[in-house]
């Protein structure tokens, strides 16, 4: 009877038990890694994001000013939370509407957020400049702030945004 058991063959518990250890370590490794893995994506995606509409807002807002005859509001000299431009047929609104950045145009009554669903837009000013002699009043500063919606491990990336641009 003894005999039997020595020729059969199987594992052992101190076997399994080394087994499952150095199992479970691989398998801790590899699950940290998938996590480093999706941090970098998240950064990467919120950077990029955030990036991106920064640039299109800069441009279109560059755009449309040197595109523009008039600048009706804000007055000279004054910060205002909107920007009212118009090219001669038509008037363009810049404006901040629930943390989206929009841009109406009238008289079609078109209205288009410039900023992405995953990004929210805050502290928009504009201000109107002019030079030493009041003239070249057609000039603007513009200021934002991008907040990226996607969560990143560290917090929410935001960027600020500043351009000055006048009428050509």
């Amino acid at each position: 009877m003894k005999d039997n058991f020595k020729n059969q063959k199987g594992f052992t518990l101190i076997e399994l038990s080394i087994f499952m250890g150095i199992f479970s370590i691989l398998i801790f490794a590899l699950f940290q890694l998938l996590i480093s893995i999706f941090d970098v994506q998240l950064e990467a995606q919120s950077t990029a994001v955030v990036t991106q509409d920064g640039r299109y807002i800069l441009n279109r807002f560059a755009y449309d000013v040197n595109n523009s005859t008039s600048i009706i509001s804000p007055s000279l000299g004054v910060t205002g939370q909107s920007l009212v431009m118009s090219n001669g047929t038509n008037t363009y609104t810049y404006s901040l509407s629930n943390g989206n950045l929009t841009l109406t145009a009238s008289p079609s009554g078109t209205t288009d957020n410039l900023n992405s669903v995953n990004t929210t837009i805050s502290n928009l000013s504009f201000l109107r400049l002019s030079d030493i002699n009041g003239k070249n009043i057609n000039t603007i500063t513009a200021t934002f702030t991008i907040n990226s919606k996607i969560i990143r491990r560290s917090g929410v990336n935001t960027e600020n945004f500043k351009t000055t641009v006048g009428i050509r």
